[in-house]
């Protein structure tokens, strides 16, 4: 992990990330909400969406996939802060705590900009996308 620009603000941005994973892997909407600005935008894989709404209605779209014991990894993760701006770069994907590789799935691209506004930190944008054509993911080694 890496920290650039604003020491104090990168590491609350990793205490966010921390509490967003959580959210993530619970699928709580209300802390998925609460970690998001209203205006919040995706760019992902398969689509583009705009709005808290949106956004919640794809993570409820999980609800039948996901279960106990999720963990999200990241790796070669990149903070860039600023006392209300920051970026956050790297590879995640959301697997069983135990870390043992489920297989079919797959290390994600991920970005995330966050604005810091009346003292909370809000996403603002992701984007996530595939590093590398599906074939090749399913067998890369990473180190996490």
């Amino acid at each position: 992990m890496k920290i650039t620009g604003d020491q104090p603000a990168g590491l609350e941005i990793l205490a966010v990330l921390n509490s967003w994973d959580k959210a993530i892997c619970s699928l709580d909407m209300n802390q998925i909400a609460e970690h998001c600005a209203a205006e919040v935008n995706l760019f992902d894989v398969t689509m583009e969406l705009q709005g808290l709404s949106s956004y919640q209605k794809v993570w409820s779209s999980y609800e039948d996939y996901f279960r106990t014991g999720l963990r999200v990894f990241r790796d070669q993760l990149n903070i860039h802060a600023e006392p209300d701006m920051a970026f956050v770069h790297g590879f995640c994907k959301i697997d069983v705590e135990s870390g043992k590789p489920t297989p079919g799935v797959v290390w994600c691209r991920t970005t995330i900009c966050l604005r810091k506004k009346s003292g909370k930190w809000k996403i603002i944008h992701q984007h996530v996308s595939l590093p590398h054509p599906v074939e090749s993911i399913v067998s890369m080694e990473w180190d996490i």
